[in-house]
């Protein structure tokens, strides 16, 4: 009994896990362009989290004096926050990171804008022994993804509920045919 107990959380806690992986997969991408110092328009028809992401690299820092500012159509601005993990993916292909994250609470109109890009340091690697071998990527050629996103709660607990539900399915297959528990 407490084998199939077992089991059957574990394939609850897997099924949510691939249910909120799946929802971050097909988040609707917004808007794309490039990485230039314009003010970009971005129409956003739902209220609640989206992403900016950068595209053509997998690592991105700034100096410090790299900056973005998002305006909603009456001139508010609106507060762009910097996950803790930054979430890689790839797009066509193409590597990328959410560098900032930021939530609506009305559609509409908004405007996107980038300073000193130049100061933002973009390389096709992660990993630190690559990286210092590579030469920046110039940020002319990078591009700028607007997306819906997920928050990095969300995420975290997806991956430990992945973890903890295979591993909960696979001792309650264990349990139950090796009878640990009568």
């Amino acid at each position: 009994m407490i084998s199939i107990l077992i089991g059957i959380t574990g394939v609850i806690i897997l099924a949510y896990s691939i249910w909120i992986l799946i929802k971050s997969r097909n988040n609707e991408c917004v808007n794309q362009f490039t990485f230039n110092s314009e003010i970009n328009e971005i129409q956003l028809h739902s209220t609640g989290l989206y992403s900016i992401c950068i595209l053509g690299a997998s690592f991105v820092n700034d100096q410090g004096k790299f900056d973005a500012e998002l305006k909603s159509d009456s001139g508010n601005l609106i507060e762009l926050n910097k996950p803790i993990f930054k979430y890689r993916f790839r797009k066509k292909g193409i590597l990328g990171l959410e560098y900032y994250q930021f939530e609506i609470s009305k559609s509409g109109k908004y405007f996107l804008s980038f300073k000193n890009q130049n100061e933002l340091v973009a390389k096709h690697s992660m990993l630190i022994s690559k990286r210092i071998f590579q030469k920046r990527i110039n940020p002319n050629s990078l591009k700028v993804l607007v997306k819906e996103t997920i928050s990095t709660r969300d995420r975290m607990i997806s991956i430990v509920g992945l973890v903890i539900g295979i591993n909960a399915v696979i001792w309650g297959i264990l349990a139950g045919f090796l009878k640990i528990f009568e």
